[in-house]
């Protein structure tokens, strides 16, 4: 039987020095040879995005040793501006494990780039709970929290408010 992680190190090695086609290579030998590791795909996402070629795909069913590869395909997504992915890669993190400041945080920050502010704040206060002193998660929280009083209420339900409020009066 052979052992794929001499041909992912020699991979890595390859990443190190930006020769990507010669890592993918190597890394697609590994997945061949072990199509169940994680960081086999971990290293394809990573020279994929590198190359700025389609992200891999993860196998459909994941165990929890899966959640930091799904993670890490998010964030590429999310870099790349895809942001339906990376968001729909960051929930399914959170299926195989929902103790990730990094997942929750992550999720957050995609939200808030699309101006969903009400879910990148309620994302930011889900990181925070495990570990609440989190520097970025708490600037985050604060600038979504300026950004959803700038761009205001949702003018449908302002409307409503205001005939209510003039009704009342």
């Amino acid at each position: 039987m052979l052992c794929h992680l001499p041909t992912l190190y020699i991979g890595m090695e390859y990443m190190r020095t930006h020769s990507f086609k010669h890592a993918e290579q190597f890394f697609m030998q590994a997945k061949t040879i072990c199509p169940s590791d994680p960081l086999v795909y971990n290293e394809l996402g990573v020279v994929a995005y590198h190359m700025k070629d389609t992200l891999a795909h993860i196998p459909s069913s994941l165990s929890e040793m899966w959640e930091p590869t799904v993670v890490n395909l998010a964030h590429a997504y999310r870099k790349l501006k895809i942001y339906h992915e990376a968001i729909s890669c960051y929930e399914r993190a959170l299926m195989l494990s929902n103790r990730s400041l990094s997942t929750y945080a992550g999720l957050a920050y995609t939200y808030h780039l699309q101006d969903n502010f009400s879910a990148a704040i309620t994302y930011y206060h889900k990181a925070l709970w495990p570990k609440p002193d989190d520097q970025f998660c708490t600037k985050m929280l604060s600038l979504a929290l300026v950004d959803e009083g700038r761009h205001g209420i949702d003018p449908l339900l302002g409307y409503k408010y205001y005939n209510i409020y003039n009704f009342i009066n």
